[in-house]
């Protein structure tokens, strides 16, 4: 694969099939995380249909804490490539100990610690909380899914930690920052569709904004674009297999 989107949601665009077919012209894996269990169900069946082309990850997002039960996943762990999205968000509810986002996250990554699968987190205005419940896991391959907590980077590139870039790296000062500092072998490229970005046209969302994030992140770091996909697509290898 030429290119890997590492953090899409296929179960969440109006036509999933169609998403695909863009993608395979470009030449691209599509690692898509779920957000509960119906969408997770609906993300195997797409991995299933394109074994070459999708990856399937299992998981309850914070927005969902308070309404599903990772109960609701456990037939699903033990076929899933991975564990995502999951993590922690005080835009949706508490996240202090005790807290369903909390019982959620630890969950889940219990799961993880328990199958060796790689994890996509949620960390945004939780990055401490996230690092620190992270940290008391013994997980090898943990991926920092739009990562905005610039102040933390070294402590979680200490520790190994894939951070992924998406389209705001084409506007964002901050994350050209982040992305121009953090080592190379641990960042990989994502969309988050099928979030829009208003300041890429309203509309502009999708895998097909990856390359774009990827020649820019050749251009902050002064390297060749080419060897810039080769190095985002053998990290990409990595985070999802180990190797």
């Amino acid at each position: 694969m030429e290119l890997a989107d590492s953090h899409i949601h296929l179960a969440r665009f109006t036509d999933p099939e169609e998403t695909i077919r863009g993608a395979a012209e470009r030449g691209m894996l599509l690692v898509s995380v779920s957000t509960e269990p119906g969408d997770a169900r609906l993300t195997e069946r797409l991995r299933d249909s394109h074994p070459e082309m999708v990856r399937f990850f299992a998981g309850i997002h914070p927005s969902e804490a308070t309404a599903s039960s990772p109960d609701g996943l456990s037939e699903l762990w033990e076929r899933a490539d991975g564990i995502g999205e999951i993590g922690l968000d005080p835009k949706y509810s508490r996240t202090g100990p005790g807290d369903p986002q909390m019982r959620v996250f630890t969950s889940q990554l219990t799961v993880a610690e328990r199958l060796s699968k790689p994890i996509e987190v949620h960390s945004r205005g939780a990055e401490e909380e996230c690092l620190e419940r992270l940290s008391t896991f013994t997980i090898n391959r943990v991926l920092m899914h739009w990562f905005e907590g610039e102040n933390h980077l070294e402590r979680v590139a200490s520790r190994g930690y894939f951070v992924s870039f998406g389209p705001a790296l084409l506007y964002s000062k901050r994350l050209r920052r982040m992305a121009r500092d953090y080592p190379a072998d641990l960042t990989l490229l994502e969309s988050d569709g099928p979030v829009t970005f208003r300041a890429l046209g309203g509309e502009a969302g999708g895998s097909g904004l990856v390359a774009s994030v990827a020649f820019a992140l050749a251009e902050l770091r002064g390297a060749d674009f080419r060897e810039t996909v080769e190095l985002v697509t053998k990290n990409t290898r990595a985070f999802l297999t180990g190797r």
